[in-house]
């Protein structure tokens, strides 16, 4: 008979922690509401509050390890981060698909967004709201609120590098 030995707790909470750090580490630090754009299924003129693009475009967001710093309703003082892969269908928690333009599928939108590869990495933070930002590449991050699509880009300072193309 084989004697059973169980992991001691601090292995166990180790392990889970450095599972759930690189959600955190992959878009940590700051990053800046750089621009924004009616989303696809924004109706044709008055849907879009042009007070509140001006008070969030030039906004800084900085994703920290116990919470998320930003303007309302961005900021959160206890994230949960999970980075999810999902389709284009997913993106904006379902609204391109549901609510885009029904003549162009969701995938065909995703790629006039600048999501260039499936699936699409996206960063749950948890928190109440659930905005969730969805990854165009390393440096930049969409999020759609009030029928606008706005776009995030990390700060020059934590920037990686230009990828060599082949």
């Amino acid at each position: 008979m084989t004697e059973r030995r169980h992991a001691p707790w601090w292995l166990v909470a180790a392990v889970l922690f450095a599972a759930a750090a690189p959600a955190q580490d992959r878009y940590a630090g700051r990053w800046t509401i750089a621009r924004a754009e009616p989303a696809p299924w924004a109706a044709a003129g008055g849907a879009v509050d042009p007070a509140e693009v001006k008070r969030l475009v030039g906004q800084r967001v900085t994703f920290e390890a116990k919470r998320i710093r930003g303007p309302d309703p961005l900021g959160c003082t206890a994230p949960r981060y999970v980075v999810k892969d999902v389709p284009a269908e997913g993106l904006f928690q379902g609204g391109l698909a549901e609510y885009g333009d029904h003549a162009v599928d969701a995938d065909t939108l995703a790629t006039r967004l600048g999501f260039n590869g499936r699936p699409i990495a996206t960063l749950d933070t948890g928190c109440e709201g659930a905005i969730d930002f969805h990854a165009t590449g390393d440096d930049e991050l969409l999020f759609a609120l009030d029928n606008v699509i706005y776009r995030m880009h990390r700060d020059a300072a934590r920037a990686t590098r230009p990828r060599k193309t082949p």
